[in-house]
C-alpha cells in the first residue's frame, strides 16, 4: 500500500507482534484499534508513523465496556496531526496551545471516542519519533513510556519496514535499560520472577495512579510467558557480559551498586513521579470527558464508588482535591494492609 507521499505503508489490518520465541505472530487487532486506526490513517497519511498497542486491552487485565484501548501513535509532525483531525477532535481547536503542550511535555493524550457509540474507542498517546526516541532512551527525563513499553505490546502500524525495525530497536534498548536501575530495588540474588515484578512495582510507584494492590500481580500473571522469555533472555546476556553472576536459576549484580548510582534513581524516580503529576493537569485540555474517565476508572482499579457533584464537575480543579486525597489514602491503606498480611 503507497501513502500520499509515494512510499510504501504496512497495512494495519494485521498486527505484528513482537518475536517473542523466534516466530513472528500476525493478528487482527480488536475493534476498537481497528477503528482508531481507520480514523488515523485516513486523517494523518504519512504524517502517522507508527502506532503502538498496549495495555489492559492487550493483555486482558481487568478489561471492560468502559476500558478504552491503549495506543502510542508516533507522529512526524503535533501540528499536522492536529490539523488533520480537525473537528474530530475537540481540543484540535487550541492548535497551537495543544501543539507546544506536545512539545514541551510528551505525550499528550487524546480520546478518539467509537462514532457510533458501542465502544470505549482508544486513548491515544500522540509523540513524535525525535521524543519518543528520547523517551526510550538512557537520557529519558521520566519513565513514562519506558514502563509501559517494557510490556508486552504490539507495532499494529508502520509507514514503512524501516520505520518497523526502528520502533522495535526502541522497545528493545527500553527493555535493556531496566538493567540500570532493577537489581538496586531488589534484596541479594533474584529470579527473573524477582526481577519483573519489581520492575513493575517501582514503575507503578513512579506515578500517581489510581491502582488496588493486586494490579501488580495481576499485570505480572496476564504476561507471565512473555516476562518469562524476554527478561530470561535479558538477564542471561548480562551474565554472559558479566553485569550480573548467576547461579542455577538465580541471578545477581557482578558489583555492587555505588551510593551515587543509587542517589541518581532516587531522584530519578521523584522526578518522574513530578512529571507525570504535571501531564495529569495538562490532559484536562487535551482529553475529552477526562473527568467522566477518570471517575470511570477510580471506581475500576479501587473498588470505590466515586460521585460528583455538578460543583465539583464545573470547577474540578478546585474542588475535586479532597476526593482524591481519599482515593489515594485509600489506595495507601490497602497496599499497607497487604504488606502487612504477606508479613
Amino acid at each position: 500500500m503507497r501513502d500520499d507521499t509515494g512510499r510504501t505503508s504496512e497495512p494495519s489490518a494485521a498486527v505484528h507482534a513482537l518475536p517473542v520465541d523466534g516466530r513472528r505472530v500476525r493478528r487482527t487487532p480488536p475493534p476498537p484499534v481497528r477503528d482508531a486506526l481507520d480514523l488515523l490513517t485516513d486523517a494523518c497519511g504519512s504524517n502517522l508513523a507508527a502506532v503502538i498497542f498496549f495495555g489492559s486491552q492487550l493483555v486482558g487485565t481487568s478489561p471492560s465496556a468502559e476500558s478504552a484501548a491503549d495506543l502510542i501513535v508516533i507522529v512526524r509532525d503535533y501540528m499536522l496531526f492536529y490539523r488533520a483531525l480537525g473537528e474530530r477532535l475537540p481540543a484540535a481547536r487550541h492548535l497551537g496551545i495543544i501543539t507546544a503542550l506536545n512539545r514541551v511535555l510528551p505525550p499528550n493524550i487524546i480520546n478518539l471516542s467509537d462514532p457510533g457509540g458501542l465502544r470505549a474507542g482508544a486513548k491515544c498517546f500522540v509523540v513524535d519519533e525525535r521524543d519518543f526516541r528520547h523517551a526510550m532512551s538512557r537520557a529519558a527525563r521520566d519513565y513514562f513510556f519506558r514502563g509501559r513499553l517494557s510490556q508486552r505490546v504490539e507495532i499494529v502500524h508502520a509507514r514503512n519496514a524501516a520505520m518497523r525495525a526502528r520502533v522495535e530497536d526502541y522497545l528493545a534498548m527500553a527493555r535493556r535499560l531496566t538493567l540500570d536501575w532493577v537489581p538496586l530495588y531488589l534484596d541479594g540474588s533474584f529470579t527473573v520472577e524477582d526481577y519483573c515484578l519489581r520492575m513493575l512495582e517501582v514503575s507503578y510507584a513512579g506515578e500517581i495512579r489510581p491502582e488496588s494492590p493486586e494490579r501488580v500481580r495481576e499485570v505480572y500473571e496476564a504476561q507471565r510467558e512473555f516476562f518469562r522469555l524476554v527478561y530470561g533472555r535479558l538477564l542471561d546476556d548480562a551474565a554472559r557480559a558479566g553485569r550480573l553472576v548467576r547461579a542455577g536459576q538465580r541471578y545477581a549484580l557482578a558489583e555492587p551498586p555505588s551510593p551515587r548510582r543509587r542517589r541518581h534513581w532516587r531522584i530519578f524516580w521523584m522526578r518522574s513521579k513530578a512529571r507525570a503529576t504535571l501531564r495529569w493537569l495538562k490532559y484536562m485540555l487535551t482529553f475529552d470527558d477526562w473527568l467522566d474517565y477518570i471517575t470511570h476508572k477510580v471506581e475500576r482499579r479501587t473498588g470505590m464508588r466515586v460521585e460528583l457533584t455538578p460543583s465539583q464537575r464545573r470547577f474540578p480543579l478546585i474542588l475535586l482535591w479532597p476526593k482524591a486525597l481519599r482515593v489515594l489514602r485509600h489506595v495507601r491503606r490497602a497496599r499497607r494492609a497487604r504488606r502487612e498480611a504477606e508479613r
